[in-house]
């Protein structure tokens, strides 16, 4: 049977939450994907236990999401972690120091194995990785640093790098543009890969599973990861992508069958379940349907789970669907057709 799944943030409340899980129930959901960020371990530890244990009892299977944690994950979250520990942040190419940790610094490694350790200590069964990246300077609309910036260039960087490759990296702050090189761009891969087997492979040492979601850019986008070498990383359960076609202005059918062929290509290889986002935020009035058709293409060219970013259209978040209600509604029934055909 396929697998359906929502994401779930911005409540508290847990009343509210009793409501809401009868609601995702109704709409045919399967698990519950928990945004747990910095501010919910440091401020609703309890909360959050009981939410997962919720969760778990209603029949859902709990996920939990490193929402914006330390700022290596997507998601609208500032990190507690990056003012306490600038000396573990990332190095731009402009010499600015990036509001994200560095993978590399035994801090940052540390502070993710306490997440790790607190969402399966709440309950949570499936660890969720999240659109896995370095800083990207053009999704921060504060405008910290120009586009073009990338990471990273700390010591332990610059260290790692002259190893690797025998040179050093550029020198920042000059005054004048660096541009992304293949060796920087390996480096940059191998920091997250490595990253991100400690941290995979220590989950499921802990009994979790791993699933985790890239980004549907080109292999040449600065923040494209290898999808054959995460795909490979030991203890990693699920895979997928997040083509989101209204975002990136695609068209639906054609972006999602691209897509979940990429994704059959990496996970039948490495006998992975495949998975698949569809955007439920932002959504034109008139074009709610789209993501039936979506969620359809990515079931018939193989995908094993799916879910949709938000509830109600993200109708809590700024970025709202235009109507709110009619997503949920159509995600509802759509679900309900691809779990019972």
């Amino acid at each position: 049977m396929i697998e359906t799944g929502v994401s779930y943030f911005a409540n508290g409340w847990m009343h509210h939450f009793e409501r809401d899980l009868e609601d995702i129930l109704a709409h045919n959901c399967a698990y519950i994907v928990h945004c747990f960020s910095e501010n919910e371990m440091i401020f609703a530890r309890q909360r959050t236990a009981q939410f997962f244990k919720m969760t778990r009892e209603a029949g859902l299977g709990c996920w939990a999401n490193p929402w914006a944690v330390m700022g290596l994950f997507c998601g609208e979250q500032f990190s507690a972690f990056v003012p306490r520990n600038p000396e573990a942040c990332q190095v731009l190419s402009t010499g600015q120091r990036a509001p994200a940790a560095c993978p590399s610094a035994p801090e940052t490694r540390a502070a993710m194995k306490l997440w790790i350790d607190m969402a399966i200590d709440f309950g949570a069964d499936t660890l969720f990785w999240d659109e896995p990246h370095l800083y990207i300077p053009d999704w921060d609309d504060l405008h910290f640093a120009p586009d073009s910036a990338f990471a990273c260039f700390c010591p332990r960087c610059r260290d790692s790098f002259q190893t690797r490759f025998g040179q050093p990296l550029p020198q920042t702050g000059q005054g004048r543009a660096l541009f992304l090189q293949p060796e920087m761009r390996l480096h940059r891969e191998d920091l997250m890969v490595d990253f991100l087997s400690e941290m995979i492979g220590y989950a499921h040492d802990k009994g979790a599973k791993n699933a985790i979601t890239l980004l549907p850019v080109d292999d040449e986008a600065n923040e494209s990861l290898s999808w054959n070498r995460i795909a490979n990383i030991r203890g990693l359960d699920i895979f997928g992508t997040d083509p989101y076609w209204y975002l990136h202005d695609k068209d639906c059918e054609t972006f999602v069958s691209e897509q979940m062929k990429r994704t059959m290509d990496v996970c039948e290889p490495h006998g992975l379940t495949p998975h698949f986002w569809a955007q439920g935020f932002g959504i034109p009035s008139g074009r709610e349907n789209e993501l039936e058709t979506g969620f359809t293409v990515a079931v018939e060219r193989g995908a094993q789970s799916i879910a949709v970013w938000g509830m109600h259209g993200n109708a809590a978040w700024d970025g709202a669907s235009e109507n709110p209600e009619k997503v949920w509604d159509v995600v509802g029934r759509t679900f309900g057709k691809l779990r019972n055909p």
